[in-house]
């Protein structure tokens, strides 16, 4: 009887669409991705996290900071201790526009984050995670 209930259980597990959760609460998402309870997806089409696919960088910037996320410049090498908290506004957003791609984290839950890829000027895919175990 047991083995049943886990196997149940698993079934109803493995047919949750983590990649629609995850476009927006990818912690949620990480509940149903077994057995290290991680979430990580890349979307190429619609919108994850408030950012469009198709979306100018600028749109894209915005978007993530609505989303409670703040740029980690350690995407363009600057690996200080303080990340975008060095810079002032106007030359962030100025070496943000300048990036292929940007990396965003919550400052608040560092299990959180997302990367946005650019192709000249729009967003071509966003890759969205939650880490609750760095076990693998």
């Amino acid at each position: 009887m047991p083995l049943a209930i886990v196997s149940i259980a698993a079934i109803a597990v493995a047919s949750v669409d983590t990649r629609t959760i995850g476009r927006t609460d990818p912690k949620r998402a990480a509940n149903y991705r077994l057995p290290w309870f991680n979430f990580s997806e890349t979307y190429t089409d619609g919108e994850a996290l408030g950012v469009r696919i198709g979306s100018t960088k600028d749109e894209a910037i915005q978007a993530a900071e609505r989303a409670g996320l703040t740029v980690d410049p350690g995407g363009w090498d600057d690996n200080r201790a303080g990340g975008a908290d060095l810079y002032r506004r106007s030359e962030l957003i100025q070496l943000m526009r300048r990036q292929p791609s940007l990396s965003f984290g919550d400052m608040t839950d560092t299990k959180r984050g997302m990367t946005i890829r650019f192709s000249g000027d729009r967003v071509v895919s966003v890759n969205v995670y939650y880490i609750n175990s760095d076990a693998l």
